[in-house]
């Protein structure tokens, strides 16, 4: 699409269970991807609670077509088990990926995120600086929007049920149309 920029592409992480999730494994849902890390002390926590409120609103008014991801930029500290433990407290379908530090680096430069470790008290100790934007994703894989940090959970699911209701009025027409059961693919 024009004016669209390229954001996204193949990642290859780690879930929650420390199983391997690519892109392939995501698609045929939406998505609201949030790269962050389980230690930061505020702006994350909101940033992914914003993100449940959000995913809620749009469960209210379309069904769970949204799954909300959150990505480490902290692959040192967030395993798979501290970030199971971290995503516990948000959405109930979220998936945690983490990664290596060099796939972390991958999925991150598709993504054109900014991460940087801050100042170190110690190898345990430290905070990350980092982008605070949520990614809106199609079901085929592409990016669609993103949403900075001044944008409300509300104005967010507005924006996404907008493009959710429009993809669901074509998929109907397409039915319709062709007269089959399945209008699921995405031709865009």
């Amino acid at each position: 699409r024009i004016g669209t920029p390229r954001l996204g592409g193949p990642f290859d992480l780690v879930d929650r269970k420390g199983e391997r999730c690519t892109e392939e494994d995501l698609k045929g849902q939406y998505l609201l991807i949030y790269f962050g890390f389980s230690f930061c002390p505020d702006i994350c926590p909101q940033e992914m609670e914003k993100q449940t409120v959000a995913v809620e609103l749009i469960d209210a008014a379309l069904g769970p077509v949204l799954t909300p991801v959150f990505i480490s930029v902290d692959p040192k500290r967030d395993t798979p088990q501290v970030v199971d433990e971290y995503c516990k407290e948000f959405h109930p379908r979220i998936v945690g990926l983490t990664g290596t530090p060099e796939q972390v680096k991958q999925v991150s430069r598709a993504y054109r995120v900014y991460y940087n470790e801050g100042v170190k008290n110690s190898e345990k100790d430290y905070l990350i600086d980092h982008s605070i934007i949520h990614y809106f994703v199609g079901k085929n894989g592409k990016f669609i929007d993103f949403f900075g940090k001044n944008m409300t959970a509300k104005e967010m699911a507005d924006k996404m049920k907008h493009v959710i209701s429009e993809d669901m009025q074509k998929a109907k027409r397409r039915k319709e149309r062709r007269g089959v059961e399945s209008a699921d693919e995405d031709d865009e």
